[in-house]
């Protein structure tokens, strides 16, 4: 399973330029896909915007899967002077 970020973003157009500006980013943890894990950041977005349809706030979604490394849980030793 893999940690996803599921960033909402809207783009909006100034100038002649579009920005994008990101609505929320929701970290979805242990999914089996991008799919997935698209999925249910859509349904707790939607619920944390206090909306039904995600598309209302934002106008696409980009899903990124995490590469971090775990720390070790065992404690340095620490040195006492």
């Amino acid at each position: 399973m893999s940690t996803y970020r599921v960033c909402f973003i809207n783009e909006i157009p100034r100038n002649d330029k579009l920005f994008r500006c990101c609505q929320r980013s929701i970290i979805v943890r242990s999914a089996p896909s991008a799919e997935w894990a698209a999925e249910a950041a859509k349904k707790q977005f939607a619920e944390l915007e206090g909306i039904r349809d995600w598309k209302i706030h934002a106008a696409l979604i980009e899903v990124e899967e995490m590469d971090f490394e775990v720390e070790s849980e065992t404690p340095s030793p620490q040195h006492r002077a």
